[in-house]
């Protein structure tokens, strides 16, 4: 097979082209591989908000970045001060199935949590609770479990 003359210059560019590419190890035809994932540091991926009073009980929330979630049953409260504070049942809205290749079929919170904790105390005053809980990002990492304190007035 003959090769017009007017073809030779790109005929010669796309074979250097392809050899080059096949050196490095890469095909210019393909989508570029994503780099390493960046993980959001746990107070962003998870933004716990400041606790309100909201009628009667204390509110407690977080907003939680795209891509994460929140184990439901992770969470725990406690009543850190005044000691005459009793906390009740969290109540807290409907979660969501999630597969994790660890813990089986799980519940999690995507978005947004908001949880509500009845909370009587006889003293009058600020309140102070003890928040626990833990999330991952769907790529792939699990944060350690993260315990933060939050105070209220009343």
């Amino acid at each position: 097979m003959r090769i017009p003359k007017n073809w030779i210059p790109a005929f010669a560019g796309m074979t250097s082209l392809l050899c080059a590419t096949a050196l490095a190890g890469t095909d210019p035809f393909l989508k570029k591989k994503a780099g390493p994932v960046e993980f959001l540091p746990v107070d962003q991926a998870f933004e716990l908000q400041p606790l309100v009073w909201k009628d009667g009980m204390l509110e407690v929330s977080w907003r939680i970045a795209k891509d994460y979630y929140l184990y439901r049953d992770r969470l725990k409260f406690t009543a850190a001060a005044p000691a005459s504070a009793k906390l009740g049942k969290p109540v807290l809205p409907v979660s969501l199935p999630y597969e994790d290749e660890h813990f089986g079929t799980t519940q999690v919170y995507r978005d947004k949590l908001v949880g509500q904790l009845p909370f009587s105390k006889e003293a009058k005053g600020g309140v102070s609770l003890k928040v626990v809980y833990q999330g991952c990002a769907d790529a792939g990492l699990c944060y350690p479990p993260q315990t933060r304190t939050l105070e209220a007035g009343n």
